[in-house]
């Protein structure tokens, strides 16, 4: 029988970057949109982005992590969709997405063996790259969806000279989701809290107590919607008008 698996989406932050989005309407106390409430194709980012974990057997906990002011918003605008979709806890976030994430570590079951962590606004991975993280999380203890790096990287000094060409054959491009054993990423955030280190990061976490992390190969059109430009790419992608490596 296969360990169970959670998934944790941190979604308490706004869409500060994004500016005058379409949202579903909520909420109207704030001036920054929330995340959960960003439009893509007419439909809030974040429960395409649950769509994606739906169907995925091993998953058997779902935790979002919200903003504490809307907590019971979503509960109340989402009961039919969130039940679709499987989520089985909503709790309040943090201040920052490593308090949130932590939040939801807290609030795993027991039987929960493999955490995957995956960005809220991020709703095109695919269920190919969703399946082989949490087996090389198994296997090796943790693994991470990355891109390969296409473009030239350059390195420069204070005043903007370059001062190397960094070769890109084994740079990745770091994504979500991000799998992990459950005491694995346990220990990092533990680490991390001793030590005061904050990241956004979870691989980072665990790579600074020692813990080997696997690449998982996925295409640049798994992308994180963070600015306007972010947003009309996703809905191009959504349309089908580009290919899936967004070129």
């Amino acid at each position: 029988m296969l360990e169970k698996v959670a998934l944790i989406i941190p979604a308490a932050g706004v869409g500060a970057r994004l500016s005058r989005p379409q949202t579903a309407g909520r909420p109207e106390r704030t001036r920054q949109p929330r995340k959960p409430w960003l439009l893509l194709g007419g439909r809030p980012i974040l429960l395409r982005t649950l769509e994606r974990f739906a169907a995925i057997p091993s998953i058997t906990q779902r935790v979002l992590v919200v903003h504490p002011d809307d907590a019971a918003q979503v509960r109340e605008d989402w009961p039919v969709e969130l039940a679709e979709l499987k989520v089985t806890d909503i709790l309040p976030g943090g201040a920052t997405r490593q308090e949130s994430v932590s939040r939801g570590l807290q609030a795993l079951r027991d039987d929960i063996a493999i955490v995957a962590v995956h960005d809220a606004v991020r709703p095109f991975v695919s269920t190919r790259a969703i399946e082989e993280s949490i087996a090389k999380a198994r296997e090796s203890g943790g693994a991470v969806v990355a891109a390969r790096m296409t473009a030239t990287v350059k390195r420069a000094d204070a005043r903007g000279r370059i001062v190397q060409t960094i070769p890109r054959e084994n740079l990745w491009m770091a994504q979500t989701p991000q799998t992990f054993r459950r005491e694995i990423l346990l220990a990092a955030y533990d680490a991390a809290a001793r030590e005061g280190v904050t990241a956004t990061d979870d691989s980072y976490l665990v790579e600074r107590i020692g813990h080997a992390v696997m690449i998982v190969e996925e295409g640049p059109a798994n992308i994180k919607i963070t600015t306007p430009d972010d947003l009309k790419l996703a809905e191009t992608l959504l349309a089908g008008k580009a290919p899936p490596d967004g070129s």
